[in-house]
């Protein structure tokens, strides 16, 4: 052990700058891993110890419907029976409210809830200033308000909102709030009242849309138990309950599936690294056959010369996880401040089991990668020294005193390598299941990192297909271009023969690039259709301004106000009647629900739906079964009804057309046949979007209102005014400006694209380290020939002619294969798992293909530097 141990030392300090890359791609792959894991795991225990604070409760009972006599006395019976310490009750609704008085009179949408004097059981309702909250502030009609209102609105402290024509004055500003999930959609800025005022502004009537909450502060032993008790006995009355616990698994869940992902991306890095840990070992291995043969000449066993290879592979593998971790460090150290508060002011830093998990990472796909190599050391013979490298090592069926090349000299001295692996003609069943073994334990390791067996084999496998794939076109490639090994110009055929030279990297090149390239042009492809589709959307009928809950006979009146203000757009707008419904029951061909008990056994399919009624198709629409009627003239009301379903309850739910379904709306019951099934484009759902059509017929009469999609004016002050105009004429309609909201939506689309471009460029770095590294690692034959060509009379600009067709050749192979990939995994992508139309991007794709032919030539001419410069006399006299 002790000789190993020297062994180990010494090869380090003689050959740390050719290995120097082996560790740098381990690094960067297992920083990749600490980083992405540290930081999900912070948020999540950060969040996880916010959980109560989440909905300021250990219990939220809530519900979508005012509380009924009957439904109110089974909750408290359930209370009754629990240990229960406290309880406060609390209602929301969105509303729109204005100043009273000031400069500006634009009306704002708002998230209003309605609070009793216990809330908060937990976390700290704060103001500005750092003022103490108290329920008097919400006395005699006193109001807390966001800071985003205030300067929306234009308003201070001691001014009043108009709520539903009640004046409410500001008595506080919310600073942040318990109950509201950080980073939540929302329809506007935060204002609370006491729950009494709430109930007596009138905003509370029939139809309305509001959630009517119990909070609970529970003793430990009875929150699971009370929260599954009542989520069993009131599901059919459409009472929702969840405890701080199911929050702290949901949350845990989402972020354990992000930690698990971006670990997986993480390990795809790695295993990016492990090729050129494989590369790099291959090459040291054959460069060091004359030193294993002298070592074994000495006396030394191939169990300790292994064991000293071994040993300098994991203390490399240390060295680069180390650094990796450090590398995380360093990067989670720059993480903006904002980003930070935008989770909750979550503080970022590693953790214990991010660190020990990239470290194994890296130890084991250094090990693993670079075992199948080391085994070379084993075929090694001492004699190979001593009499010859035909002598020692014979190839099966070959005479022992066959003629080679006198021992001693630069030709035996360069086919060494080959000749001491000439017995590798012959399988070697030990190296064979040494990479069965690794292929195993990749396996193995990519299920780890991803937290499921199918998922790790899923990536293992499809990554070991691009791989073959590259490498056998590296075989194709290399017996395609031996025609022009005879072309007349000198570089280019040299070039060509340089591409199947013994020993040259033709194929870990075309690996490591291709697999890189393919991973970078595959993100990018499918960063394009996401932002393609984006400005689809956008583009598409311009809608970005929404109005809700116009009533029948405001109608004309709404269209008459749009066209005044904003005109060909108001004229264009469209009103959509929207109506509430549940289905009941079914009876058809393949399934058959004759109670809502049966329905609700379906899952989703019991819940609550917004349908709609019209005469034809939309935009966004397209029929796949049936026939749609493109009819707007009305069933008469004891006419069978029909239904047009859209394709996802038809496929999850086995209901077909010919089939009857019966509907709860409004308390009514309705039947209809359905007579098509439709595919929707949601990705466009400002022109459709809806489960159930219904041909004009008995909903026309039902009790219903409108929603609208409306361009609204470019200018600021005139979409103000057009609020303003509406919500003074029409109280009850709220408008929401789209505009901010697909701003939000543009901010969260630009971190993920930012993200995913983070990772593509870290996959590439890895790729092109490896491309410096293989070629680095060829230079010890180059050089030689380098010699040669010089002494007879190559020049510099020759020899970097050679050398750059040589890797332009291989840079243009490995991107076409990437880009050929890249342009299949975004169709596959984009059609299955997005469901958005695929747009190929074909400049994207040859302009990626283009530049890795550049970058991999310029790495390689590069990287091959000390060839070039070196003196032919140098190399001649040490030959």
């Amino acid at each position: 052990m002790v000789f190993i141990l020297h062994m180990s030392a010494r090869e380090l300090r003689a050959s740390w700058r050719r290995l120097l890359f082996f560790f740098t791609c381990v690094a960067i792959g297992v920083g990749a891993i600490v980083a992405l894991r540290s930081i999900i795991q912070s948020v999540r225990q950060g969040l996880v110890q916010e959980a109560r604070t989440m909905i300021a409760a250990d219990v939220l009972v809530q519900t979508n419907r005012p509380w009924t006599p009957e439904v109110l006395a089974r909750v408290e019976e359930h209370l009754a029976a629990a240990p229960v310490l406290e309880r406060t009750d609390s209602i929301e609704t969105a509303t729109m409210v204005r100043a009273e008085h000031g400069t500006s009179q634009v009306a704002r949408m708002v998230e209003l809830r309605g609070l009793e004097a216990a809330f908060p059981f937990y976390g700290t309702l704060g103001l500005q200033g750092g003022r103490v909250y108290d329920h008097s502030l919400l006395a005699n009609r006193g109001a807390l308000a966001g800071a985003d209102l205030l300067a929306q609105l234009d308003v201070a402290e001691g001014d009043r909102l108009i709520i539903a024509g009640h004046p409410f004055t500001i008595n506080g500003v919310i600073e942040h709030e318990p109950g509201r999930r950080v980073g939540a959609f929302t329809f506007g800025a935060r204002v609370l009242v006491d729950l009494e005022d709430l109930r007596s502004t009138g905003l509370l009537t029939f139809g309305s849309r509001a959630s009517y909450q119990i909070l609970l502060r529970v003793r430990d032993d009875g929150v699971e138990p009370l929260t599954r008790r009542l989520r069993r006995e009131l599901r059919d009355d459409f009472v929702i309950a969840r405890s701080y616990k199911s929050l702290e698994d949901d949350i845990g869940e989402d972020l354990l599936r992000a930690e698990n992902y971006l670990s997986l991306v993480g390990f795809v890095i790695v295993v990016l690294g492990g090729i050129g840990v494989w590369s790099v070992t291959r090459v040291f291995v054959r460069q060091k056959i004359r030193s294993v043969a002298i070592l074994k000449c000495v006396g030394a066993t191939t169990r300790q010369v292994l064991a000293t290879y071994v040993l300098q592979v994991v203390l490399l593998g240390l060295a680069g996880s180390l650094l990796g971790v450090a590398l995380a460090a360093l990067g989670i150290s720059v993480i903006p401040a904002s980003l930070a508060e935008s989770f909750g002011g979550v503080a970022y830093g590693l953790t214990g089991s991010a660190v020990v998990q990239g470290v194994t990472v890296g130890l084991l796909v250094s090990l693993l990668f670079a075992l199948v190599p080391l085994l070379e050391v084993r075929r090694v013979k001492p004699l190979l020294l001593l009499r010859g490298g035909g002598d020692a090592v014979p190839p099966p069926g070959q005479d022992a005193r066959g003629a080679g090349p006198k021992p001693g000299t630069g030709r035996w001295v360069r086919e060494l390598p080959t000749r001491a692996m000439a017995a590798g003609r012959s399988i070697d069943w030990l190296q064979a299941g040494a990479g069965v073994l690794v292929m195993a334990a990749l396996v193995v390791v990519a299920s780890w990192q991803a937290a499921s067996v199918r998922a790790g084999g899923i990536v293992s496998i499809g990554f070991a297909a691009v791989a073959l794939t590259l490498y056998g076109a590296a075989w194709a490639v290399v017996r395609a271009v031996m025609p022009l090994a005879s072309a007349p110009w000198f570089p280019l055929r040299h070039a060509v023969i340089s591409l199947r030279r013994p020993g040259n990297q033709t194929r870990v090149i075309l690996l490591a690039v291709g697999l890189g390239s393919f991973f970078v042009l595959g993100v990018r492809a499918l960063q394009q259709n996401l932002v393609s589709e984006f400005a689809v959307e956008l583009d598409r009928r311009g809608a970005d301004m929404f109005l809700i809950d116009i009533q029948r006979d405001q109608v004309d009146g709404v269209r008459a106000l749009l066209a005044e203000r904003v005109g060909e757009y108001g004229r264009q707008a469209r009103l959509v009647p929207v109506l509430r419904a549940r289905v009941t029951g079914v009876r058809g061909g393949d399934v058959n629900l004759e109670s809502y008990a049966d329905v609700r056994g379906r899952g989703s399919l019991a819940r609550e739906y917004v349908i709609t009624y019209r005469g034809g198709l939309e935009e966004n629409e397209q029929i796949t079964k049936g026939a749609f009627w493109d009819s707007d003239v009305p069933l008469a009301p004891d006419a069978e009804q029909e239904v047009s379903i859209e394709q996802s309850i038809h496929e999850r739910f086995d209901i077909g057309v010919g089939d009857r379904m019966r509907f709860d709306v409004l308390g009514r019951t309705l039947e209809a046949r359905v007579t098509s099934v439709r595919r929707v484009e949601w990705e466009d759902s400002r022109s459709g979007g809806f489960m159930f059509v219904f041909r004009p017929g008995a909903l026309s009469a039902a009790p219903h209102t409108f929603i609208g999609f409306v361009r609204g004016p470019a200018d600021t002050t005139a979409r103000a005014r057009l609020q303003h105009a509406l919500v003074t004429r029409y109280p009850n309609v709220t408008a929401i400006d789209g505009r901010e909201i697909l701003a939000r939506v543009r901010r969260v689309v630009d971190n993920v694209i930012l993200a995913i471009s983070i990772v593509g460029g870290v996959a590439l770095l890895g790729g092109v380290l490896i491309l410096i590294g293989a070629v680095a690692m060829t230079k010890f034959q180059r050089v030689y020939e380098a010699a040669i060509l010089r002494t007879l009379g190559a020049s510099t600009r020759l020899l970097g002619t050679m050398l750059a067709l040589e890797y332009c050749t291989l840079g243009l192979l490995a991107g076409l294969i990437g880009a050929l990939g890249a342009l299949g995994l975004s169709w596959a992508v984009t059609r299955h798992l997005f469901d958005i139309p695929w747009r190929p991007a074909p400049g994207l794709l040859a302009a990626g293909a283009a530049l890795t032919m550049l970058l991999v030539g310029a790495v390689g001419v590069i990287a091959s530097a000390d060839v070039l410069r070196k003196k032919p006399l140098s190399t001649l006299r040490a030959e």
